[in-house]
């Protein structure tokens, strides 16, 4: 297998949102590193108004953004929306991306792909980052118009390198999966630096996929302890994939007991979430396995799952 990428099956280069695959049996990536198209309106990096944004402009912007948001249950999106174009007028480089918002939620005007398109563009133009995150998923989704895999991915990678949140993690799902790609074929080297990052922010589904990423030896070397420690970081913040993963990476089978055991209490932890291949695990192991391990192993399971953060 070349290091550099492999090839999906077809059926998952539709895949977008939480997307779960098999990398080897029983080694799962669940990919929602908060891939959102459209960012919220939260204090984030794509929101912090820069120095040029009067005080006028910003005013109206935050006000308009608590009306859509409800904040202090005063809810009013027509409101917003008014409050947002003339946050516009004032110059607000934000605002078009929220209006662009409106018109692709179909919130209080007609949903019209065409003209949000143009709204993320003036955003873009205008420096928004979260205009630029907007507008890169239209162009790899052929949306509103546009379509080109090279814009988009461009616009993404200009984003990520301002520090957008969302656009690292989209582009961390797009090499990891090979999305949009024409062969499907991932890129881990492309792929690595934006898991890592956003696993270093504390995601779980990163931490998982990074696990991975070592186990497998994608695009770097193979690091058993290293991908352990990963899928347990993932496991303890309640990501059933990284359960199982770990679960699998122990050993249910092994030769030492006390791993058999942690391994079977995991892929218990995973079954009982309802994860599909610990399930299947779980009922093995509980026909096979030593009546007093299993017993150990569902008293560690119980243990492990206080110890899940909510």
């Amino acid at each position: 297998m070349d290091k550099s990428g492999f090839k999906i099956d077809g059926a998952l280069k539709t895949a977008i949102l939480d997307i779960s695959i098999t990398m080897k049996p029983a080694l799962i990536a669940t990919l929602s590193l908060a891939f959102t198209i459209y960012p919220t309106f939260a204090s984030s990096p794509e929101a912090i108004p820069s120095e040029s944004t009067s005080t006028s402009a910003q005013s109206t912007y935050d006000l308009a953004v608590k009306l859509l948001r409800g904040d202090n249950e005063s809810k009013d999106p027509a409101k917003a929306m008014d409050l947002f174009r003339k946050a516009n007028e004032l110059g607000h480089a934000e605002a078009p991306s929220a209006i662009g918002y409106f018109y692709t939620t179909g919130l209080v005007v007609e949903k019209n792909d065409i003209v949000a398109a143009e709204w993320f563009q003036k955003g873009s133009n205008k420096g928004s980052v979260m205009a630029k995150v907007n507008l890169a998923r239209f162009y790899l989704d052929g949306k509103g118009g546009l379509t080109s895999r090279e814009k988009g991915l461009a616009l993404m990678e200009e984003a990520a390198s301002k520090g957008s949140d969302d656009a690292q993690a989209a582009l961390a799902e797009i090499y990891f999966m090979g999305l949009y790609d024409p062969e499907a074929k991932a890129d881990f080297a492309k792929a690595l630096p934006y898991v890592q990052g956003c696993a270093d922010r504390g995601s779980a589904s990163a931490l998982n996929m990074l696990g991975l990423i070592y186990k497998e030896g994608h695009g770097v070397p193979v690091d058993l302890k290293k991908a352990e420690n990963l899928f347990r970081q993932a496991a303890l913040k309640g990501d059933f994939k990284a359960q199982s993963n770990l679960g699998e990476l122990l050993d249910p089978h092994g030769k030492k007991k006390s791993r058999r055991i942690e391994a079977a209490a995991w892929l218990i932890v995973a079954s009982r979430q309802g994860e599909p291949l610990a399930v299947y695990r779980t009922n093995e192991l509980q026909a096979h396995m030593d009546s007093k391990e299993w017993n150990k192993a569902t008293v560690l399971a119980d243990e492990l799952q206080v110890k899940i953060q909510p």
